[in-house]
């Protein structure tokens, strides 16, 4: 890996909403804690190096989020804008899981190559996908969208760990969704490690306190020590899906970006 193949890695907000403590983590009467809000905030992810522009997922469709009570602080698109980014200007769209805070804009980027988890693909077109527990997590017309794009072969499938791009790193470990994808990127900075939403917040790794969404809980644990592993062995920095905290963490951008983009590395 060359020079040219470590990124400059930020995290985009681009929408938020008010939940609990009770409502966002599992069985948290467990804890002996008291209730209390919660902030959640939405992000994808830019990658950008000398040779290409990578997007970690791309955000909820505007529309589908206020459907669903969220509230839009800026689309993606136009967060891209801010950026200087263009649509057609993205490489690759690496997608980390198919819930519809993910894959909404995908159509956006019809130039773009596509890397999606094997396991994400199989179970959201497979028998179990429209049950009401997994369905309402999703965007059917957007998995069906995915899925005519797998099938026309224009979707690289990712089934393990495996390298995606040069300097980008993808390691399943399901437990939130069945083939949930965790991304190491090589930073500018050192190494960055995109939790998705492997981790929704810090808290989840730091107290072995699973999200109340999940497809397998043994699954989300294990996801917890490979996040850690990462973390120890590379000395990588572990940032968490949805965790407010990402906005205080890292430098922020300034200007007509401020709130809105930070770097992570």
């Amino acid at each position: 890996m060359t020079e040219a193949d470590t990124y400059e890695v930020m995290a985009i907000r681009y929408a938020t909403r008010v939940t609990s403590r009770r409502e966002a983590f599992y069985r948290y009467e467990s804890y002996h804690q008291p209730d209390a809000p919660l902030r959640m905030d939405y992000y994808f992810w830019l990658l950008r190096s000398r040779r290409r522009i990578v997007l970690v997922d791309t955000g909820f469709d505007p529309e589908v989020g206020r459907r669903r009570g969220r509230t839009v602080l800026v689309e993606p698109l136009r967060a891209l804008d801010r950026l200087g980014v263009r649509p057609q200007d993205v490489a690759h769209v690496i997608v980390t899981h198919l819930h519809y805070d993910h894959i909404g804009n995908l159509a956006a980027f019809p130039r773009a190559g596509l890397s999606v988890p094997l396991p994400e693909l199989e179970f959201w077109t497979g028998p179990y996908a429209s049950r009401a527990q997994f369905a309402e997590h999703v965007e059917p017309a957007e998995v069906a969208e995915l899925d005519a794009a797998w099938r026309e072969g224009r979707v690289r499938t990712v089934d393990g760990d495996e390298e995606i791009l040069p300097g980008i790193r993808a390691y399943l470990v399901g437990g939130h969704s069945p083939g949930q994808q965790v991304t190491v990127v090589a930073g500018d900075r050192g190494p960055v490690v995109l939790a998705s939403d492997a981790i929704h917040y810090e808290e989840e790794m730091e107290r072995d306190m699973p999200f109340a969404i999940f497809s397998d809980l043994a699954g989300m644990y294990r996801g917890y020590d490979r996040l850690r592993e990462l973390r120890d062995r590379d000395r990588g920095v572990v940032v968490a899906g949805h965790d407010p905290v990402v906005m205080e963490r890292f430098p922020g951008l300034g200007g007509d970006l401020d709130g809105v983009a930070v770097r992570l590395g």
